[in-house]
């Protein structure tokens, strides 16, 4: 499956852009006014449980609690031979930087595993596509001063991370790996790195459900769209397990 056909699908049928589809439904239903209006309400209804804080929490909370943080975890024995960065995304927006800048996700992704480098000297290989991968790089060594020793950078899809990214460090003789991702994503790159020739170790980060109430009681009577961006991460880890 390639990455247009991918990303349509996942459009397509998450939320919010699966009230699409439902709006489509309720057009071909317009004679049956019961079934359409039924359709209709169904799609907001979704979309408005889903913008709630309590759900994106507790959907969160189940992805990200599969793999639980482990402080320092530099310190266990015995590490891994290599640490993987997945790519994200870029911040096409960053005038000041000629777009050429790696967005918030991607930044504390590359911020994570330059901290594992340091305290453990592994070496570093990146995975994403090749823009996305110039990009991560110029980063990791001109911010974060951390020198990169693999690129992959044709993949487009978290299968194709895992499948180009083995084949690398196999060739290599690199038998281990941890690899970076958020805690959210960790479940969908845990599959899809499973059953490889080399070991990969979950190496998550930002952990993030437990903010949610934090700063202020009902706020999602403010402020929902915003909840609802948050849960999109939720959305994604559980509805695009296969697609991936």
């Amino acid at each position: 499956m390639n990455v247009v056909t991918s990303r349509t699908l996942e459009f397509l049928l998450l939320p919010p852009g699966n009230l699409v589809l439902f709006a489509l439904l309720a057009l071909l239903l317009y004679r049956w006014r019961g079934a359409m209006l039924t359709v209709l309400f169904t799609g907001i209804l979704q979309t408005v449980v889903l913008s709630l804080p309590v759900v994106a929490e507790k959907l969160m909370v189940g992805l990200e609690q599969q793999y639980p943080p482990v402080p320092e975890l530099w310190l266990q024995a015995p590490l891994p031979e290599a640490i993987v960065i997945l790519g994200a995304e870029r911040n096409l927006e960053a005038s000041e930087y000629a777009g050429r800048m790696s967005a918030s996700t991607e930044l504390e992704r590359l911020n994570y595993a330059a901290h594992l480098h340091r305290k453990t000297g592994l070496p570093l290989l990146l995975s994403g596509s090749d823009q996305d991968v110039n990009f991560m790089r110029e980063v990791l060594e001109n911010t974060f001063q951390v020198p990169l020793r693999w690129q992959e950078n044709q993949s487009h899809t978290t299968w194709e991370n895992a499948a180009f990214t083995d084949q690398i460090l196999t060739d290599a003789g690199i038998r281990s790996a941890w690899v970076v991702t958020h805690a959210w994503h960790m479940p969908r790159a845990m599959q899809v790195f499973a059953e490889r020739q080399v070991q990969y170790l979950p190496a998550s980060l930002s952990y993030g459900s437990s903010n949610f109430w934090r700063h202020e009681w009902l706020w999602w009577v403010r402020k929902p769209m915003r909840w609802l961006a948050a849960k999109q991460p939720c959305t994604n880890g559980w509805g695009c397990w296969r697609m991936s």
